[in-house]
């Protein structure tokens, strides 16, 4: 009799513990189904030849599958090396450790998915591997982050060296113009030359300096436009503000089809701002226009820039009749670090960039498009 008490008691200690150990293996499902369901990182597992088991809503998004499409496949079919990983996959699991590297992946769309992974054997209780578990971080944007930034390191450098060498073209251009003011009193004062003679030399020479004053012109704008100072609001005229701009592109456009237009009123049109900040937008948005012009191939292209004067300030549109902007990129323009242009050709910094400084102006930027017909940008500034 006491030994059947005995085991009674022990039954219901096993019972007990079971149900316990029942309460905490839920705890952990439920505690794993949450990481799945809530962590942005792409983490799966597969069984011991590769074949995904599981898959979470970070991988979803991470790579654009869906989980019925991807259970039941070789994880290797969504790298972009298979052949690579497959064999990091072996090496995991032969040596029983956990592997950390970057590697790419393809996501649903086409697109490369840099991520940074780990990857660990999965081992029964009698040591057996019986698969494999990966977290994979998605460090694509940091990837091209850092190549943003490389590029950025480079065009400041090129700003640089643009600034020194205007610095050093200003020396043999004044030695080239005092030549030329010295030449012209000789050929003035010279005796025994025919008139039409001196007319000739001196309207050779009346060209150099007019060269010359063009050359230095164009070297003190681009020291201006790299200068870095802070901002500093005077009275301008918008109208020979724009012109200037247009005339600091003239080397761009010169060799292109767009024609620049422009629709002014006779008046100067002035307000109180910051020139170099002002002209750094123009800048950015008329070589903008140009650069879509361009690209849409088209051999009648123009770019016009017009201008209003309201009671609380000034409107500046600058239209071109290129290829507009396509719905799917409307909302990403202002975006930092996007671009719809070619690697090398552009940053992604320009227009936040534009946005940024009209908002320390007290002005706004925006845009209007039609794809296929063209894009007007319109900034606002503020009187004073």
């Amino acid at each position: 009799m006491e030994s059947n008490n005995d085991l009674a008691a022990e039954l219901k200690k096993v019972t007990r513990e079971l149900a316990s150990y029942k309460i905490e293996l839920h705890q952990t499902r439920g505690y794993l189904h949450c990481i799945l369901q809530n962590s942005r990182d792409m983490i799966f597992a597969t069984d011991v030849t590769g074949i995904v088991v599981s898959f979470s809503k970070g991988a979803e998004k991470i790579l654009g599958y869906s989980l019925a499409e991807v259970i039941g496949r070789p994880i290797t079919d969504f790298a972009e090396d298979p052949s690579a990983f497959e064999q990091v996959m072996n090496s995991c699991q032969t040596d029983g450790c956990a592997v950390t590297l970057d590697f790419h992946f393809r996501h649903k769309d086409g697109s490369r998915v840099h991520c940074h992974a780990s990857l660990m054997s999965l081992t029964n209780r009698e040591g057996g591997v019986v698969g494999t578990v990966g977290v994979c971080t998605d460090i694509t944007q940091w990837k091209k982050l850092q190549d943003d930034l490389v590029q950025v390191d480079r065009l400041a450098e090129i700003g640089r060296i643009a600034a020194g060498v205007a610095h050093e073209m200003n020396n043999p251009l004044a030695v080239i113009s005092e030549a030329s003011g010295w030449a012209r009193e000789v050929v003035t004062d010279a005796a025994g030359l025919a008139d039409v003679d001196r007319k000739e030399l001196l309207d050779t020479l009346e060209k150099i300096d007019a060269q010359t004053r063009r050359c230095r012109h164009i070297t003190h704008r681009l020291l201006d436009f790299t200068r870095d100072s802070a901002p500093a609001k005077q009275a301008l005229d918008i109208h020979e503000l724009l012109r200037g701009t247009v005339e600091l592109l003239r080397p761009e456009l010169k060799h292109s089809p767009v024609k620049v237009e422009f629709g002014f009123s006779d008046d100067p049109l002035m307000v109180r701002s910051d020139p170099r900040l002002l002209e750094q937008v123009f800048v950015n948005v008329v070589t903008n226009a140009v650069h879509a012009v361009l690209e849409s191939g088209k051999p009648d292209g123009q770019i016009a820039i017009r201008t209003a004067r309201y009671d609380s300030g000034v409107q500046v549109d600058i239209e071109d009749n290129g290829g507009g902007i396509p719905k799917e990129n409307q909302d990403k323009m202002f975006k930092l670090f996007f671009t719809t242009k070619p690697p090398g050709k552009g940053t992604g910094l320009g227009l936040p960039i534009c946005r940024n400084l009209m908002e320390k102006l007290g002005g706004e930027i925006t845009f209007e498009t039609e794809p296929g017909q063209g894009t007007t940008f319109t900034l606002w500034i503020p009187g004073d």
